[in-house]
């Protein structure tokens, strides 16, 4: 039963579906495979057992995701430079100029066929926060040079992003 007192059916089958709280759920929607939410509601249906996130203020979450991405103490892949090109609302095109790149080279590495460059992927983590600023009209205080200097030669290893969905800024790292 939902809050309001009616029943929400399955999106897959149309059964009935059950409300869990505090779960845990690997949230791959993201196109990120390494994004956790950890006590977070979901739906499962009674019937084919899909379980369906219910994703409160997705907005501060994916926010909250692009800063873990950018600040993660490990290089980044080819999906992180998409979602956070994505969280930026920026075209694959605008980011290529911003980054003096061909735009086909940002491809190779968001497609994962080229690797990424300890200068570039410091650049494209330093870009993100100054563009952020600019489309939010505010100055991100929290020196982030030095972390970001260090962030990729800290582990080679990925580790999972594990988010708190009660208060969506907290986050932290676990290895895999």
């Amino acid at each position: 039963m939902s809050s309001n007192g009616l029943k929400i059916k399955c999106d897959l089958c149309g059964g009935a579906t059950t409300v869990k709280h505090d779960q845990c759920y690997h949230y791959k929607a993201c196109g990120l495979d390494n994004i956790y939410l950890k006590n977070i509601d979901t739906r499962v249906c009674d019937n084919c057992g899909v379980i369906t996130p219910i994703l409160p203020r997705i907005a501060l979450l994916h926010a909250t995701i692009a800063r873990a991405v950018a600040l993660q103490p490990y290089p980044l892949s080819g999906a992180d430079i998409r979602f956070l090109r994505k969280q930026l609302g920026l075209s694959a095109k605008q980011w290529a100029v911003l980054l003096r790149i061909n735009h086909k080279t940002l491809s190779q590495w968001e497609n994962g066929s080229e690797p990424i460059g300890s200068q570039s992927d410091a650049l494209i983590r330093l870009l993100y926060f100054r563009v952020l600023e600019e489309k939010e009209d505010r100055h991100i205080s929290e020196p982030l040079a030095e972390r970001i200097a260090a962030s990729s030669l800290d582990s080679t290893q990925p580790s999972a992003v594990l988010i708190n969905v009660d208060n969506p800024s907290v986050y932290w790292y676990q290895s895999a």
